[in-house]
């Protein structure tokens, strides 16, 4: 019984990496699209660099640095932080087929950290 329990812990825990992938992928995809759409491959390459040079903030690494990467994106774009910020979450939502209850009230990097416990609890969203 108790080998049952242990390969029941880790395919929890193979499961649950998994998951967090799955958010990782998705998340820089719909940042790669929305950017590229928005401002063309070119600036959305060197806003990539710039976060990687400047913040420390890479496509490995960006679900674990969601603030400041919405922080920069408003210090960025100003008020076009919101048409940038909002259609990335809005597609990651859509992607994920998790309903979004959008109010302009609410920091932008809060959606993504609840999509991304959201989706961590359930895995058949994405």
């Amino acid at each position: 019984m108790q080998g049952n329990e242990s390969n029941h812990k880790r395919i929890e825990r193979s499961e649950a990496g998994k998951r967090h992938l799955d958010f990782d992928g998705l998340l820089v995809h719909i940042l790669d699209e929305a950017l590229t759409e928005i401002l063309g491959e070119k600036i959305a390459s060197m806003l990539w660099t710039y976060w990687a040079t400047s913040l420390g903030i890479t496509r490995e690494n960006v679900s674990s640095r969601l603030p400041e990467l919405f922080e920069s994106i408003q210090a960025i774009f100003g008020t076009g932080y919101e048409t940038v910020g909002e259609r990335v979450i809005k597609r990651l939502y859509a992607k994920a087929n998790v309903p979004l209850e959008y109010s302009d009230k609410q920091p932008l990097g809060d959606y993504a950290e609840k999509l991304k416990h959201i989706l961590a609890k359930d895995p058949q969203q994405i």
